[in-house]
């Protein structure tokens, strides 16, 4: 756990700001600062200045591919102009810490669930990239997710989302066989499905949304271009969010009548990415979810 002092706070963002100068309308000094709770792949600390509120996330130097990952999907969630983010303001490394400096919101967990639907939904049939995948390297909390581009749906989820996190599990209770069987059944269930590519958040749980002003915003993404289908899936897996939020979203783009055969097969690469970063009963989770699969 990463304890830095209110002076190393400073520097750091006086590094941040003067490396990569954020277009806010001045310099400020950091007066206070508290930890931020949430998250697995960082340490945050909600900054007080004289002026504006800043998030800052830090990291070891060998995970700044984590926060480049982040800015980027963020800047790609502002760029549809259709739901709020964190506005990414600076990223880099200093004093054998890599940081991520975002615009302090003040979020709570409860707000219009039923406008947050319609963003997503909005955002979902905003202007995307033709082909599956991303520009971009990608995570999924700690889990690396590869950007290859792909024109065909059902190839790219099976190979390179549920084949990705099966070779993370090879040799534990799965071989390359079995791998490859899963993959092909994947392939096959998906094979009618061809949507047109849109932006999604690609881990869209309760923990990943909140609201600013009664405003929805949704942060921590694993962006890539991909069906809207499975940020809904996500959105179900762990704690189904509020009624409102899927009324608002059906009220803007409808949800196919085949969803719910495909639900399961896109939880199942949250579920295997579980058990790759966190083990225990997520990993019994996920080898029940493949018996099921398989059989």
């Amino acid at each position: 756990m990463l304890q830095p002092s209110l002076k190393c706070i400073n520097q750091l963002f006086e590094h941040a700001i003067t490396s990569e100068p954020i277009g806010m309308g001045g310099i400020w000094q950091i007066r206070d600062f508290s930890p931020t709770a949430g998250g697995d792949t960082h340490c945050g600390y909600l900054l007080h200045s004289d002026g504006p509120s800043f998030l800052l996330k830090l990291n070891d130097l060998a995970k700044q591919s984590l926060f480049s990952s982040e800015a980027h999907g963020l800047r790609a969630i502002a760029a549809t102009q259709t739901i709020a983010t964190c506005r990414p303001l600076c990223l880099g490394h200093s004093q054998n810490y890599s940081y991520l400096v975002l615009e302090g919101l003040k979020l709570e967990l409860e707000g219009n669930w039923y406008l947050a639907g319609q963003q997503l939904a909005q955002m979902h049939l905003a202007p995307a990239e033709q082909q599956y995948g991303f520009s971009h390297p990608s995570y999924c909390g700690k889990t690396y997710q590869p950007s290859t581009r792909d024109d065909n749906w059902a190839h790219f989820f099976a190979v390179h989302r549920i084949g990705h996190q099966l070779s993370l599990l090879r040799g534990q209770h799965i071989d390359a066989a079995e791998i490859q069987t899963t993959i092909d059944i994947v392939k096959d269930l998906l094979h009618h499905r061809q949507p047109p590519p849109s932006l999604v958040h690609g881990d869209l749980w309760q923990g990943n949304i909140s609201f600013h002003q009664d405003q929805p915003v949704i942060f921590d993404p694993a962006c890539y271009y991909g069906d809207p289908e499975t940020d809904l899936a996500m959105s179900e897996l762990f704690s189904r969010l509020p009624e409102d939020f899927y009324s608002g979203y059906e009220s803007v783009a409808a949800i196919d009548s085949g969803y719910s055969e495909r639900r399961e097969i896109y939880q199942l690469y949250h579920i295997l990415n579980h058990a790759n970063l966190y083990g225990g009963s997520y990993r019994q989770d996920a080898e029940q979810a493949l018996r099921k699969l398989l059989h």
